[in-house]
């Protein structure tokens, strides 16, 4: 027996479900029953929540609901607590009491979870239960202040659809109220595509079976690939459960899946937070300015000795000259090894070190695998290679060559000292809402390039109806919009730039973008990845009724009524040959012009301009 109270009381969930008589004394009767009465009447649900995260933001989008026992009890874990409630008659009240509590307890945090959904767990028999429409959930939300269209009603197949005209009348009731839904474990429960077919859910999640070394597997590729394609057919989003290795996430991100969710990210947390346990490496670009500095401005002269050279010899040199850590092994200008201080006096002071080794010659001791780095490497280049390297280094210097010839050594310290000059300094000219380089490192760039007289592709973005969109949804809303681009144009240009030609972005200011490539015949593919991906993701930062009307109506700047579509990109594309511009000003001139006539053409669309030829392509995505 069910009932709800006309003034509820916030700190029991009891007030919206009451266990009846009857029930009460079937549950005394073994010890689980009990142990489950217990359980109701005291209110010792644990509930804590899991984030699920958009692989386009990469932000947390929405907090899943699970419910636990008490931590001593042994019905703690679900699976034993909702097992026990269906064999004792009771789970849709199990069920009501687990989603009221995720209500109650969500609510006291939402402050902490923002704009985040809420995804309630609920099984097919509590939908389908003849009190299900007495409104239950709807009684708990606006008790605790939480919206229908926040909530998320996430059906899990713990049983099979008995009665499938039923199913979907419970489900068309909860989409009246406001709720949207969600299929739970796709592909371990009874119906799942068939439920998919029938009742069309906003999300569907993929049991954690099928994502489990999914970069391992083609089977389970192919498999994803099948879900996403039928998803998008659908108009369905796909949250990969169960992501727990970076493998696995990489692999999702390729195959375009909407939303992940795992112990890689975050795992189930009584407290509400939006920040994550997972941080995404950044892509890899590189910002790099042609005159950007190199090995060369860290090495010193540093004296070498002859592979033939003594040990006992080499001894009494680093007694007589103790500043010196190491000497490098050279013969004829190639660099043969390193004999470092403590490796040699550590191998001397064993027992008969002094005996054995002395009258051998230093190639016998010396570090065959030291790091020989060329004087052209640029100080970005060496700090990553020695921080995502797994080579083990030795000492606290490193060598230097010139044309394979040695020149002299570095240090570490040296090193790190210039590569935080640096990153200090790119910091100052930074664009701070999207981190991307600033105009000083943009015009910077352009000279060098221009003054080595090379050919090279500029592309200006620019948003289209930026303004009105920032203007009627909020200035927090376009930054978010300015984010994503930034983040898009790093996962574009992420996959097509190489460490022999690197690919500069930069950030203008406002919502104006810029992206040198170096070389020509890269900027297509560039466009149209752009293009397309900015296209899937701009839709999200829309509500239904301005996504389905394709835009929003508002006031243009003579106060009159109009409307604006959805946001597009205009690409202005210039291909820049030598002997044809002279300074910065020519270039952006140009740039500016080939965005201006990208803006003529209604949508996503870019036009490229090649003054060599002083012709004028124009293509639209």
């Amino acid at each position: 027996m069910l009932a709800l109270p006309v003034a509820p009381n916030m700190n029991d969930p009891l007030q919206f479900v009451t266990i009846s008589d009857d029930l009460k004394t079937q549950l005394l009767i073994s010890s689980l029953g009990q142990e489950l009465f217990s359980i109701f009447s005291q209110n010792q649900f644990r509930c804590v929540y899991q984030p699920i995260i958009s692989l386009k933001t990469r932000k947390v989008f929405a907090f899943e609901a699970l419910v636990r026992g008490p931590c001593s009890s042994v019905l703690h874990r679900p699976l034993n607590l909702f097992k026990v409630a269906e064999d004792h008659n009771c789970l849709f009240e199990a069920d009501s009491l687990a989603r009221v509590s995720s209500i109650k307890y969500f609510s006291q945090q939402k402050n902490q979870a923002g704009n985040a959904l809420l995804f309630l767990n609920t099984s097919i028999n509590s939908v389908v239960n003849c009190s299900h429409q007495k409104g239950i959930t709807l009684a708990a939300l606006e008790a605790f202040g939480i919206s229908p269209d926040q909530v998320v009603i996430e059906i899990t197949e713990l049983q099979p659809v008995e009665d499938f005209s039923v199913f979907i009348q419970a489900i068309t009731y909860y989409r009246e109220l406001g709720f949207k839904v969600a299929i739970d474990d796709l592909g371990s429960g009874y119906n799942g595509l068939r439920i998919w077919s029938e009742i069309k859910p906003e999300f569907v999640k993929i049991d954690r079976h099928f994502v489990s070394g999914i970069d391992k597997s083609a089977d389970k590729i192919s498999f994803m690939k099948t879900l996403v394609s039928l998803a998008k057919s659908l108009k369905t989003l796909i949250v990969a459960e169960g992501v727990e290795t970076e493998a696995e996430l990489k692999c999702l991100e390729k195959l375009n899946v909407d939303f992940v969710q795992g112990y890689l990210l975050k795992r189930p947390e009584k407290v509400i937070t939006l920040e994550l346990d997972y941080i995404w490496p950044s892509n890899r670009q590189v910002y790099q300015m042609n005159n950007e500095e190199t090995v060369a401005d860290i090495a010193l002269d540093h004296p070498a000795i002859s592979p033939e050279m003594i040990i006992e010899d080499l001894t009494s040199q680093f007694l007589e000259k103790g500043d010196n850590d190491f000497y490098p092994v050279v013969q004829q200008g190639k660099v043969l090894g390193v004999v470092w201080r403590r490796t040699l006096m550590d191998l001397l002071a064993r027992k008969f070190g002094a005996d054995l080794h002395a009258r051998k010659p230093v190639v016998r001791v010396m570090d065959k695998e030291p790091l020989i780095v060329d004087s052209e490497t640029s100080l970005v280049e060496l700090s990553r290679y020695i921080t995502e390297g797994d080579k083990t280094l030795s000492g606290d210097a490193f060598i230097v060559t010139q044309q394979d010839q040695y020149l002299g050594c570095a240090h570490f310290n040296d090193l790190l000292r210039k590569i935080t000059d640096l990153k200090v300094n790119s910091a100052q000219h930074a664009n701070p809402l999207s981190g991307l380089p600033g105009n000083v490192p943009i015009q910077q760039n352009i000279r060098q390039l221009l003054d080595e007289n090379i050919k090279f592709e500029v592309v200006y973005i620019d948003v289209d109806h930026f303004k009105p969109y920032n203007d009627f949804y909020s200035f927090e809303q376009g930054d978010d919009v300015i984010r994503l681009i930034a983040n898009l144009l790093k996962e574009v240009i992420a996959e097509i730039s190489s460490n022999e030609e690197p690919v500069f972005l930069g950030h203008i200011g406002g919502d104006d973008f810029i992206i040198i490539l170096p070389s020509l015949g890269r900027y297509k593919a560039v466009c149209e990845a752009l293009l397309a991906v900015f296209e899937e993701n701009i839709k999200a930062f829309y509500l239904d009724k301005d996504r389905e009307a394709g835009g929003i109506a508002g006031l243009n700047r003579e106060g009159r009524e109009q409307f604006y579509p959805l946001m597009s990109l205009s690409l202005g594309v210039l291909l820049v040959k030598p002997n044809i511009l002279q300074h910065t000003q020519q270039l952006a001139f140009y740039a500016t012009k080939a965005k201006k006539k990208a803006k003529e053409v209604q949508g996503n669309s870019y036009y490229v301009l090649d003054i060599a030829k002083q012709g004028l392509i124009v293509q639209k995505s």
